[in-house]
C-alpha cells in the first residue's frame, strides 16, 4: 500500500520541483550570475526527470517485498540529496538577493518543499529530511537575518514546519492503523477464503478415503447432457462383499483402513482413464468416458476390479479376504439422465450380488422390468402379510419301515388376491431382504401349533429357521412363547436348520440352537450333504438327526455314484447315532434302496403333497382307517 501510494505521488512531487526551480531561476535572472540562475535550475530539474521515468516506466502490480524496500531506501536517499541540493541553491542565492528578493527566493524554497512533504507523507523520514535539508537552512537564514520582517517570515516558517512534522507524525500514525486494519482485513479474508476451499473439500471429497463422494458424482452426472453425441460414459456401481465381517469381527478402525486400502487399489487400477469415487459405507462408484456403446471398455476394467477385489488385503499384519460385486450402467444406451443411470446401475449390483457376488453384471432392459415386478411383489407381501394370505401348508414325514406319518413338515403359502398360489422359494428371499421373516415365521408357527394340536400328542411339527432368523438374539424366547401360548410341548416340534445358517452365524446360531435342544425342542440339520463341514457341525451341535437333500435321493435309482454317497451319509449318521430323513422319494424303488440302507424315514410326492389342515387330517384319518383294518384282519 505505502508502494502504491508512492508511485502515484513521486512523479508529481519532482514536476512540482521542476516547476519551482523554473520560476525561481527566471525570477532572480537579471541579479545573479548564469550559472546560478539558468545552470542550477537545469542540473535541478534534469535529476528530478531522471528520478520521475525511473518510477514512471516501473511496470504495475506489486513487486516483491525486498524490492520494494530498496525502491523506498533509494527513494529516501535521493529525497536527502535533491533537497539539499535545493536548499543549498536558496542559501546561495541569498547571498546576490535584496530583502524582497529574499522573500520570494524563501518563498519558493518553503513552498517547493512543504509540497514535496505532502507527497512525500506515506514515507515520513524522506518528507522530514526534506525539510530538514530544504527548508530549515532558509528558515533559519531569516531568523538570523537581523531583518524584523524576514525574521517574522522566518518564524511563520518554523511555526509551520512544526505543523507539517506533526501532521506527518499523525498521518504516518494513520497510515499505519490503516496499513494494520488491511493486513488484519486480509488475513481474515485469507482464513475466509481458506474455509471456504476446506468447506468445498469437505462437500465433495470423502473425508475417510479422500476420493470425491456422492455429490461429486451426482454433479458429474448432471453434466452428461452436454457429451457429444458421439460420446459414451460408462457408470461402474461397486459394493463390497464380506466387509462388515471385517468390521464385526476387527473393529471400524480395520474396516476403515481397508475402504483406505481398496480407495487406492480402484484409483491405482482406473488411473487417468476415469475417476473413483466412494458413495458411502462399503460402495463405491467409477465413472469411464468411452468411444461408443460398443465399446469393451467397462467390461475389462470390471474384470479387473473383480480380480483386484478378489486378492487379500493386509491390514495390521492382519489378511483379510473380502471381494467387490461389480454393476455397469452406459450413458446414453441404458439412460439419458443422471438419476436413472445411477439406479439402473444399482440394479446391476443387485444382480452380480444374486449370481454369487464377485462377478460383473451389464445393465439389461429385463432386470428393470424384473425389480418393478419384484417391488409391486414386495409392496402386496407387506399387505398381505397382515391379513391372512399367509397359511401354513404340511407335507407328511413318515416311517420308511411301516409307512406311518410321524410328523409334518410346515411349508408356507402365499394365496395372492388374484387367486395364484405363490412358493416360499419366490417370497422368502423378500421377507428376508424387507426383515420381516422373522415376523411370518412366527405368525405361520402360531397357526401350525394349533392345528398341530388335533394330530395327535406323538406327531412332531417340523419348520425351517432360515440364516436371517438365527442373527435374532430373542429368537429361542420367541418360539418358546409361541408354543406356550399354543399348548403345545417343545418335544413336538423341530427346527430344521441349513450348514449355511450356521456358517453365517456360527457363535450366535450355537448358543440359539443349545437354548432350545434344553428346552426339549428336537433339531435336524437340513440340506445335509451340500455344505462344507458337515461333520464339524454333527460333531458340536446337539441335533436329533439329519435330512437328506433331495439332490442326492431323486438320482439313486439311476446314478451308482449319487447312491454310494447317499448311503455313506446314512451310515456316518448312523454311526453318530442320529436317525436320517430323506427328502424327494418320488418312487417305490427309490424307497426300497432306502429301506435297504437302513433310513429311517422319509418324505415326498410318493407319500403325499403339501397339503393344508383339513388335508393332514384327512391323510391321518385315512392312516387310521388302515391300522383299525389290519387290526380286524389279524384279529
Amino acid at each position: 500500500m505505502q508502494y502504491s501510494a508512492l508511485r502515484g505521488q513521486v512523479p508529481f512531487m519532482y514536476a512540482l520541483m521542476i516547476v519551482n526551480a523554473a520560476f525561481l531561476g527566471f525570477a532572480i535572472f537579471e541579479q545573479v550570475p548564469l550559472a546560478l540562475s539558468v545552470g542550477a535550475p537545469i542540473l535541478l530539474s534534469c535529476m528530478a526527470i531522471a528520478r520521475a521515468l525511473v518510477w514512471l516506466r516501473r511496470t504495475p502490480g506489486y513487486p516483491k517485498i525486498a524490492r520494494i524496500r530498496r525502491y523506498l531506501r533509494v527513494t529516501t536517499m535521493f529525497a536527502a540529496v535533491l533537497s539539499a541540493a535545493f536548499g543549498g541553491w536558496g542559501l546561495i542565492l541569498l547571498d546576490f538577493a535584496n530583502p524582497s528578493q529574499t522573500f520570494a527566493i524563501a518563498l519558493y524554497i518553503f513552498v517547493g518543499a512543504i509540497g514535496c512533504c505532502y507527497c512525500l507523507q506515506t514515507l515520513p523520514a524522506a518528507a522530514r529530511l526534506v525539510l530538514l535539508l530544504g527548508a530549515l537552512p532558509v528558515t533559519v537564514r531569516l531568523l538570523v537575518s537581523g531583518d524584523w520582517y524576514l525574521v517574522g517570515v522566518g518564524a511563520n516558517f518554523a511555526f509551520v514546519s512544526a505543523l507539517i512534522g506533526r501532521m506527518l507524525n499523525r498521518y504516518h500514525q494513520g497510515f499505519i492503523e490503516v496499513l494494520n486494519s488491511r493486513s488484519e482485513m486480509l488475513v481474515e479474508q485469507s482464513r475466509a477464503r481458506q474455509a471456504e476451499r476446506e468447506a468445498q473439500q469437505l462437500a465433495y471429497a470423502d473425508a475417510l478415503t479422500g476420493l470425491p463422494n456422492r455429490r461429486a458424482l451426482s454433479e458429474h452426472l448432471a453434466g452428461l447432457r452436454f457429451l457429444g453425441s458421439d460420446r459414451s460414459m460408462a457408470l461402474i456401481a461397486i459394493d463390497l462383499d464380506l466387509f462388515k465381517d471385517v468390521n464385526d469381527v476387527h473393529g471400524h478402525l480395520t474396516g476403515d483402513r481397508l475402504l483406505v486400502a481398496v480407495a487406492e487399489c480402484l484409483t491405482r487400477i482406473v488411473g487417468g482413464s476415469g475417476t473413483a469415487y466412494r458413495l458411502g459405507g462399503d460402495e463405491f462408484a467409477i465413472t469411464l468416458e468411452i468411444a461408443g456403446a460398443h465399446s469393451t471398455e467397462p467390461q475389462t476394467l470390471a474384470g479387473r476390479i473383480v480380480d483386484a477385489l478378489a486378492t487379500p488385503f493386509r491390514i495390521d499384519g492382519l489378511v483379510h479376504h473380502i471381494g467387490g460385486s461389480v454393476g455397469i450402467s452406459l450413458f446414453p444406451s441404458d439412460a439419458i439422465d443422471s438419476e436413472t443411470l445411477m439406479r439402473r446401475a444399482d440394479i446391476a449390483l443387485y444382480q452380480a450380488k444374486a449370481h454369487g457376488r464377485s462377478q460383473y453384471q451389464m445393465f439389461e432392459p429385463a432386470m428393470d422390468a424384473e425389480i418393478v415386478r419384484r417391488s409391486a411383489l414386495e409392496q402386496e407381501f407387506r399387505r398381505d402379510l397382515l391379513s391372512c394370505a399367509f397359511r401354513p401348508y404340511y407335507q407328511p414325514i413318515v416311517d420308511l419301515r411301516t409307512q406311518r406319518v410321524t410328523g409334518f413338515e410346515m411349508l408356507a403359502r402365499w394365496h395372492r388376491a388374484d387367486g395364484r398360489d405363490v412358493g416360499p422359494c419366490e417370497f422368502i428371499p423378500i421377507a428376508e431382504e424387507c426383515g420381516l421373516v422373522g415376523d411370518l415365521m412366527l405368525m405361520l408357527l402360531e397357526q401350525a401349533c394349533e392345528d398341530a394340536r388335533a394330530w395327535g400328542d406323538d406327531l412332531i411339527l417340523s419348520i425351517n429357521v432360515s440364516p436371517t432368523q438365527l442373527k435374532d438374539r430373542w429368537l429361542s424366547e420367541k418360539i418358546l412363547s409361541v408354543l406356550t401360548r399354543a399348548g403345545l410341548p417343545p418335544r413336538r416340534l423341530k427346527l430344521e436348520i441349513t450348514e449355511n445358517a450356521l456358517i453365517s452365524e456360527p457363535e450366535h446360531a450355537k448358543s440359539v440352537v443349545e437354548s432350545l435342544k434344553n428346552q426339549g425342542v428336537l433339531l435336524a440339520l437340513d440340506d445335509f450333504g451340500t455344505g462344507y463341514s458337515s461333520i464339524q457341525h454333527l460333531r458340536i451341535l446337539p441335533f436329533d438327526n439329519v435330512k437328506i437333500d433331495r439332490s442326492f435321493i431323486t438320482d439313486m435309482e439311476h446314478d451308482p455314484e449319487v447312491r454310494r454317497m447317499a448311503v455313506s451319509m446314512i451310515q456316518l449318521a448312523s454311526n453318530l447315532e442320529l436317525s436320517v430323513v430323506a427328502e424327494g422319494i418320488e418312487s417305490e424303488a427309490t424307497l426300497e434302496i432306502l429301506r435297504e440302507v437302513g433310513c429311517a424315514e422319509g418324505q415326498g410326492y410318493l407319500f403325499g403333497e403339501p397339503v393344508d389342515n383339513a388335508g393332514a387330517l384327512a391323510l391321518l384319518d385315512r392312516q387310521a382307517q388302515r391300522l383299525a383294518g389290519r387290526v380286524r384282519q389279524a384279529g
